[in-house]
């Protein structure tokens, strides 16, 4: 899988993301359907923004708290 070892940060805008959880899109940390294309068994996590915000997204896949970073990057 095409995880990361750091986070990515993002300036969020109200409305319905769906962040990628596979490591594999080409769009992270957006969902671009790669978990269906490569089979990687796992799905996108729906999150409800309600307010312009800035957001610490996980890309390496093991974050206690998805879709958020809780830096288990760090402990790898």
């Amino acid at each position: 899988m095409a995880y990361e070892n750091s986070p990515h940060i993002v300036d969020e805008t109200p409305g319905i993301k769906y962040y990628c959880t596979c490591g594999e899109s080409a769009t992270k940390p957006y969902c671009d359907g790669s978990h269906e294309t490569k089979e990687t068994g796992k799905s996108p996590k729906e999150f409800v923004v309600q307010e312009e915000k800035k957001m610490v997204i996980c890309d390496c896949g093991h974050t206690g708290n998805s879709p958020f970073c809780d830096g288990s990057h760090s402990k790898l």
